[in-house]
């Protein structure tokens, strides 16, 4: 950006936002060019009962065929065909199938017989394992079974069929395009080997215009299609209509060769329109088709070469959708927004965009600082792009993320938008990004302490700058008081504080020494500068004699002389002999003592009885 000797004084630089005057919405260019928008009548076909993904159109009745799997994955209820007349009402013969654990996916027309071919794919991951069997089964017009052939379990979903009647078969396991007739004979196949690109990888989709030209999906490596030309029984490669969007599905319009091809583009479905020269004028139905329990399948295409009507298959909201064509394609309108959150050197860049239905072709952010504003408008500005796939039928709001700018500098920004509808720009919208402050940082406590660990908190305002580190140092109180934090150990912190308050931080430290004080401290540095915040201090937890032996009193063992070493015998020691004392005679009433044979006992007292 270049400067200007013009300026515009700032009110502030504690202001975060000046707001200019929005301008009102200007639009380019709309050039009137064909496109298609949801059908005005009836927009959508309900098929709640199963998951729709092939559809084909009997051109010369204008019955529609939906081949629709299984959503019961657990019981595997049958599939089906659903028959529908032009106005999507089923008929009477509608559905068919074959009564067993059917999951169709892809279903073709012949034009000379009237009768379809459904195709179905094995269920190879079901909660009660392998369900259904690989295989094309004809039916007639009125849903009668005809002749089954086995075929491999490809994830063909959208098959064709030729003016001869030979059936064209996507094989993503033999990774070519097989050709069988009626019966089930394979007459040939299209590998692709001399296509630029390689061979095919992954082919899914096929199609057939009114020169019996064959247009194949190669959905892998991003996505591709090619066109090839009828060739005797085969078919040479002519040109590769699309690379690299995502291409899922595929529908030619008979009557005037326009093709449609169905990307997937960010993980949103939409639809994008060639005309037979394969210049591409329309980009619409963004997110109409969403995925299904049935993670293989996608929303598959069919045209009506009589209305020109496109029916797209949603697998996800188990519906058909329709779209009818339209002469010219509105323009989309565009208007700034308050950009939120500012920085000190980014802010994020608002707008409402209405893209009227169809996919924005070119959508970006431009800005520039307000001196050079003043000097050269956007001239110089730099661009920010909006997100991949913007295309709803409603205003919505879309951002930017811009960085790279100077603190406490007034910008300038509006938003330029494009679809095949036309071209549209804001008005100007001005903002004021943040003084050059260093980060606000406060060093908290220290929590679930253990012998060996802790966790380490504290608090930092990062004041609108752009956070480059965030950690905290911690050091031993003895090694502190020596030598301060110059030998300290660091650890990031557990997430890089942003935005203009305070937010808590935090980190978990390990291989402390037990029992010890530490110190530490926060420290966080912004595109300003650098903030070292007070320290603080904590203390492991000491161990216990329980934990480690090493700290428990020592106890006194008696010494046991060694067996090995001999001892000498002495003589034996002459002990006291302690008598026991004699306990004293007592005698009871009646008796006395007298000494009988030497020995002191008790005898009755001889009673005398008195003369008469």
């Amino acid at each position: 950006m270049s400067t200007s000797l013009f300026s515009r004084p700032l009110a502030s630089f504690a202001a975060a936002l000046t707001v200019a005057t929005v301008l009102a919405l200007t639009a380019a260019t709309a050039w009137a060019g064909p496109g298609y928008r949801p059908d005005s009548t009836h927009p959508s076909i309900g098929l709640a009962a199963e998951v729709p993904t092939g559809v084909a159109i009997d051109q010369s009745s204008q019955v529609i065929y939906v081949a629709e799997a299984s959503r019961d994955l657990l019981n595997v209820q049958p599939g089906l065909i659903q028959q529908l007349n032009s106005s999507g009402v089923p008929t009477a013969s509608s559905p068919f199938g074959t009564g067993g654990q059917d999951f169709f996916v892809g279903v073709a027309v012949d034009a000379a017989t009237h009768g379809i071919y459904g195709y179905q794919i094995e269920g190879a991951n079901t909660p009660l394992g392998p369900k259904g069997t690989p295989k094309m089964s004809a039916f007639s017009s009125t849903g009668t079974l005809g002749t089954s052939f086995a075929t491999p379990n490809a994830q063909a979903e959208t098959i064709a069929v030729s003016s001869s009647g030979r059936i064209l078969f996507p094989n993503d396991v033999a990774n070519s395009v097989q050709i069988f007739n009626s019966s089930g004979t394979e007459e040939g196949s299209v590998t692709c080997a001399s296509c630029p690109g390689g061979a095919f990888a992954t082919p899914q989709a096929v199609a057939l215009d009114s020169a019996g030209k064959l247009y194949v999906v190669d959905s892998a490596g991003g996505g591709r299609v090619l066109r090839f030309s009828p060739s005797g029984s085969s078919y040479v490669y002519e040109s590769t209509l699309q690379s690299g969007e995502g291409a899922v599905a595929i529908a030619v319009d008979s009557s005037s060769n326009d093709f449609f091809v169905g990307d997937i583009t960010g993980g949103t479905y939409h639809v994008v329109a060639y005309d037979s020269t394969g210049t591409e004028f329309d980009d619409f139905a963004a997110g109409a088709a969403t995925k299904s329990m049935i993670e293989q399948i996608s929303g598959q295409l069919a045209v009506n070469a009589t209305t020109h009507e496109l029916y797209l298959t949603n697998p996800g909201g188990k519906n058909l959708r329709i779209y009818e064509r339209i002469a010219s394609i509105p323009a989309p309108t565009a208007t700034t927004a308050t950009p939120s959150p500012i920085g000190q050197v980014s802010a994020t860049l608002k707008a409402t965009v209405n893209p009227q239905g169809h996919v924005l072709t070119s959508c970006g952010f431009e800005y520039t600082d307000h001196v050079d504003f003043l000097a050269n408008g956007f001239a110089n500005a730099a661009d920010a792009p909006c997100p991949a796939v913007v295309g709803t039928p409603e205003g919505t709001t879309i951002s930017a993320v811009v960085t790279g700018l100077t603190p406490g500098t007034s910008y300038d920004y509006r938003i330029k938008v494009e679809s095949h509808g036309g071209a549209a720009q804001s008005g100007d919208q001005s903002f004021q990004t943040l003084p050059p402050l260093p980060p606000e940082v406060t060093t908290g406590s220290a929590t679930s302490l253990s012998k060996n660990g802790a966790t380490l908190g504290g608090t930092a305002n990062a004041k609108g700058g752009t956070v480059s580190d965030c950690h905290f140092e911690y050091v031993t109180q003895a090694a502190f008081q020596s030598a301060g934090f110059s030998a300290a150990a660091s650890k990031a912190c557990t997430t890089k504080p942003s935005g203009t308050t305070a937010v808590a931080v935090s980190t978990k430290i390990t291989e402390l020494e037990a029992g010890a004080a530490y110190r530490f401290r926060l420290v966080v540095t912004n595109n300003s500068g650098t903030t070292q915040a007070t320290d603080a201090t904590f203390s492991t937890t000491a161990e216990t004699c329980a934990e480690n032996a090493a700290l428990c009193p020592p106890t006194t063992t008696p010494t046991t002389p060694s067996s090995s070493a001999p001892v000498e015998a002495g003589p034996l020691p002459i002990l006291p002999v302690t008598q026991p004392k004699k306990k004293a005679l007592t005698c009871h009433k009646g008796f006395k003592k007298k000494r009988v044979r030497g020995k002191l006992k008790c005898v009755r007292v001889k009673k005398h009885r008195a003369k008469r």
